[in-house]
């Protein structure tokens, strides 16, 4: 058992006494039926020097003996003023108000000032504590009964004790798969303010029990998700009620973390709520898994660019503005030499380079999607024509500096057909086929570009 749980066991016997001393003064009054002065002070003396000694926990074990010590004298007290086969008896209390400590000390101090204390009684007061002569044989008996009383008490916290490290051992297993999960429980007390955490709570977040003094947990969480904490706080506080939310925490290292936190508040036999409990899980991975699959969604793996689903939502956007749209189709000229002379990998490493590049001739507005293949369509918003040449021209002197691929250059060109639609409400199809178009009559025609800004004309077959 550590200090700060014999502490605790400290305040339960103060608690105990104290009530223990009320009623022995009022039954003392009702019996007797008048007010002794002397032993209520005295009794609330040793209660302060008492509490002294508890409210400082400086010493818990020393406080332990010091309870056990003034239990005794207050008992004696009780008898001497009173002697009474009744206060007697009542010295039994002594070594079994010492089996809440669960320890052997405690219990062997108390079992062996009681037994001194009832062997010096009966054999010195025993005219007054029994009527009669009291035969050896009867003394005998006070003797036997102080040891068997601390024969339990000994046997029981021995018990208690080798039953303790085999449940301790049955929780090993699950401790050890909490562990291993990315599990970490944590308890916040109210009444003193303050947070338990276990050591896979220690393991997840990066912060020991010991950090965590002195600190707001608030201060470890991620800016962007405080009103998350606000929220659970709330939850469990004001609304009492579960609450399970997934925020980010920020690691000593400035790592960044996802956890879902499943917390409850927890109620004392009153109704009061005394405590907040729960457990945090880590889900960094998931939540990495789920913004990969939210990320291919929309986006095509290799490039990075946006995919057909994620242009078709942007070209959404921009009907019924009122303001022209233009789309580029782009294919690579003699991409299959590329495969065929230099390997797929030198391939994939052209797309990615050529989908950089696109990216930053374009504006912010505009968008850069990859169809597959060697097929590149761009969408260029609220811009008029002259504007759509001047990219066209950026992208074609971007082109033609070319690709260093392990120190060998790889000369890049590209057809590039444009289709314009001067009030943006063409559909996404038919901009598509007039700009597919375009760029295949580019390839027949060498460098001629054909700029189609008539709504109103045939769409090629």
């Amino acid at each position: 058992m550590n200090a700060h749980q014999i502490h605790i066991k400290n305040i339960w016997m103060l608690k105990l006494l104290v009530g223990l001393f009320i009623v022995a003064s009022v039954l003392q009054m009702l019996v007797h039926r008048h007010f002794e002065v002397a032993q209520p002070i005295l009794g609330a003396s040793l209660l302060l020097v008492l509490a002294g000694f508890v409210v400082r926990r400086r010493w818990p074990r020393l406080t332990m003996i010091l309870t056990l010590v003034m239990l005794f004298i207050y008992l004696n007290i009780m008898v001497f003023t009173d002697l009474s086969v009744t206060n007697y008896i009542f010295l039994g209390l002594l070594p079994l108000l010492s089996l809440m400590y669960h320890h052997y000390l405690a219990v062997a101090v108390a079992g062996a000032l009681h037994l001194l204390s009832m062997l010096y009684l009966a054999l010195t007061y025993r005219g007054a504590l029994l009527s009669g002569k009291l035969e050896r044989g009867d003394a005998a008996f006070f003797v036997v009964y102080g040891l068997f009383i601390l024969s339990f008490c000994l046997i029981y916290v021995l018990t208690t004790k080798m039953l303790s490290p085999r449940t301790e051992s049955d929780k090993l297993p699950l401790n050890d798969i909490l562990e291993s999960a990315s599990v970490g429980v944590w308890a916040y007390d109210l009444s003193k303010m303050e947070l338990e955490v276990s050591s896979g709570f220690e393991q997840i977040t990066g912060y020991s029990k010991e950090s965590l003094k002195g600190r707001q947990v608030q201060e470890i969480i991620y800016p962007a998700d405080l009103k998350l904490f606000l929220e659970i706080q709330h939850e469990l506080i004001l609304r009492k009620t579960n609450s399970t939310k997934e925020c980010r925490i920020v690691r000593p290292d400035g790592e960044i973390r996802w956890f879902q936190n499943r917390a409850r508040p927890y109620f004392n036999n009153h109704g009061h709520l005394v405590r907040l409990e729960g457990v945090v899980i880590d889900i960094t991975e998931r939540k990495q898994l789920e913004e990969k699959i939210q990320f291919l969604a929309y986006h095509d793996e290799l490039t990075g660019l946006a995919n057909r689903a994620k242009f078709n939502a942007k070209y959404e956007e921009t009907q019924g503005r009122g303001e022209p749209v233009a789309l580029m189709f782009l294919d690579l000229d003699n991409f299959k030499e590329v495969n065929d002379t230099y390997g797929h990998e030198a391939g994939d490493e052209l797309l990615k380079h050529i989908a950089g590049r696109l990216v930053s001739l374009v504006r912010a507005q505009d968008m850069v999607c990859r169809l597959g293949g060697d097929e590149f369509v761009i969408l260029l918003v609220n811009l008029q024509e002259d504007g759509v040449l001047k990219v066209l021209d950026r992208i074609r002197s971007s082109l033609a500096e070319g690709y260093v691929y392990r120190g060998m250059r790889i000369s890049i060109s590209a057809s590039i057909g444009i289709s314009l639609s001067p009030d943006g409400n063409a559909s996404l199809e038919d901009m598509l086929r007039l700009a597919d178009a375009t760029m295949y009559d580019v390839k027949r025609g060498g460098d001629t570009i054909r700029m189609t800004a008539d709504s109103g004309l045939p769409l090629p077959s």
